[in-house]
């Protein structure tokens, strides 16, 4: 018998600080975050106050399994030995070792959802070379080859991105190119969302040979090593087609300012689908996760917190 995992978005631990909720540790449950919320708190102004929300409610981190090539393994597991904080005194560690620079794709993926401006997009091959060779600065190894590599790449992405500033980024167009041409999918309902939208937009995809899974982006393919595409990438992958056909979509989702905040809600849905519920008080992280869930089969129950209809939080399982 196995006690249930209950995953809580970011914005619950910020109901929990200004006291319209009342969670505590509990025997029944754990209470579960992730590397995501870490990530969220580094942006934060205080990161001690939302730390000491989770260690005060005896929260406990989940983390992706990776095997020996750093590959996601499908599997993730409970670290229980770590308080909050020496987890997050251990990813600000571990990211610090990398000048890895993650905000690098924003102004693509901000451009694709129909926001954004071509500034930032004609730097990103720039960008992109920068970071390789700083990346690999270090190695020991001549990397030479690999300069040239990346200097032959160049000009093939700046030719994409020209070829995306040349088309436009108005994202009525582009939803009209894959059949919604006035706005159905942002009002789907009920029971099997996702093949909902894929009745929709099917017509479109006649001939192309792509499935309902390749398309939401469970199967691409391209699965660069992998021989089974990872759920959890899969629902990345399916929340960045959502944003663009503006299912369950946000506005922030067009801002380079708040992308960021857009990856963080895919990764909770992602996390969240190693659990037994996900609390949030977010009405579209709730209905898009409930989507996704269903449609893959996921046991996991997207629970939509009404902050201020209760001060506490009654979960009963039953397992």
């Amino acid at each position: 018998m196995s006690i249930p995992l209950v995953y809580i978005d970011q914005n619950i631990i910020g109901l929990q600080l200004q006291g319209h909720i009342n969670l505590s540790t509990r025997d029944d449950l754990k209470w579960v975050y992730s590397k995501e919320h870490l990530a969220e708190i580094k942006r934060a102004d205080d990161p001690e106050k939302y730390l000491d929300v989770l260690n005060k409610i005896g929260a406990i981190m989940l983390d992706l399994i990776h095997d020996e090539d750093w590959k996601i393994t499908g599997e993730a597991r409970l670290i229980e030995v770590l308080t909050p904080f020496e987890n997050y005194q251990n990813y600000i560690e571990a990211i610090g070792n990398v000048e890895f620079d993650e905000t690098m794709f924003d102004s693509f993926q901000v451009w694709i959802n129909g926001g954004g401006d071509e500034g930032p997009l004609k730097e990103l091959s720039d960008n992109l070379v920068n970071q390789v060779l700083q990346l690999t600065s270090d190695l020991p190894n001549d990397t030479t080859e690999m300069t040239n590599k990346i200097g032959a790449i160049k000009p093939e992405f700046d030719s994409m991105v020209d070829d995306l500033i040349s088309n436009g980024n108005d994202i009525k167009k582009t939803r009209a190119a894959f059949g919604d041409e006035k706005g159905a999918i942002g009002g789907v309902s009920g029971e099997n969302q996702v093949a909902q939208i894929w009745d929709i937009i099917s017509p479109t995809m006649e001939g192309s040979g792509i499935s309902c899974d390749q398309f939401f982006g469970f199967d691409p393919i391209d699965k660069q090593g992998y021989e089974l595409w990872p759920l959890y990438l899969g629902i990345i992958g399916c929340n960045a087609v959502m944003d663009i056909l503006g299912f369950q979509a946000e506005k922030k989702c067009r801002k380079i300012s708040k992308i960021h905040n857009v990856r963080s809600d895919a990764g909770h849905i992602a996390m969240g689908a190693y659990c037994s519920a996900i609390l949030s008080e977010d009405k579209r992280l709730v209905k898009r996760a409930k989507a996704i869930y269903e449609y893959k089969n996921i046991g996991t129950s997207p629970i939509l917190i009404e902050a201020l209809a209760d001060r506490s939080i009654n979960l009963k399982f039953t397992y």
